[in-house]
């Protein structure tokens, strides 16, 4: 049966209008439905705009109140997404890798690297464009990520980041 929903959701769903067009509540409540049945966990109040990419959604685990942006992309992950998570668009979780050690190979041709586990507490605001490579395995409660960060490493809670790589710009508590 997940083939069939990883078929409905790939083949069709993700086609059809965000949640902010004509048309968009009951494209984002089919989507919705769809990966209630694809995760490993969902939370309710889910929001899954089009073009959002995972995988066959066994390694995803999201809680309540969570929105996944528009052309949003998880790469060679496993990911686990607390309660209260806003996303804009065009936002890449990006694991593994590919060896290279060896002189005597193509790199192409040496094995890859396993799925880079991805843990983000609640109450977080990822901005649009941002990329988070492989180095970044947490990311805290209460953080905000500025729009086209590049975050290469875990993030303490209630921080504020930006910038590539992105760096601490200030703590919400210091507002």
């Amino acid at each position: 049966m997940k083939k069939i929903y990883l078929l409905l959701y790939y083949g069709f769903a993700q086609y059809l209008p965000k949640s902010t067009r004509p048309l968009g509540i009951p494209s984002m409540l089919f989507r919705r439905f769809l990966c209630n049945h694809l995760f490993s966990a969902c939370g309710d109040k889910l929001v899954v705009e089009n073009k959002a990419y995972f995988g066959n959604g066994k390694d995803f685990q999201v809680g309540s109140e969570a929105a996944l942006g528009y052309n949003f992309k998880s790469m060679n992950r496993t990911v686990r997404i607390g309660n209260n998570l806003m996303m804009a668009e065009d936002v890449l979780f990006l694991g593994g890798g590919h060896q290279y050690d060896r002189l005597d190979i193509p790199m192409g041709h040496q094995a890859s690297e396993p799925k880079t586990p991805l843990e983000i507490d609640d109450d977080v605001w990822i901005g649009a464009r941002v990329i988070i490579l492989p180095g970044c395995r947490h990311i805290g409660t209460g953080v905000i990520v500025g729009a086209g960060a590049v975050v290469t490493k875990d993030i303490p809670d209630y921080a504020i980041v930006g910038g590539n790589p992105a760096r601490v710009i200030k703590y919400r508590n210091s507002l």
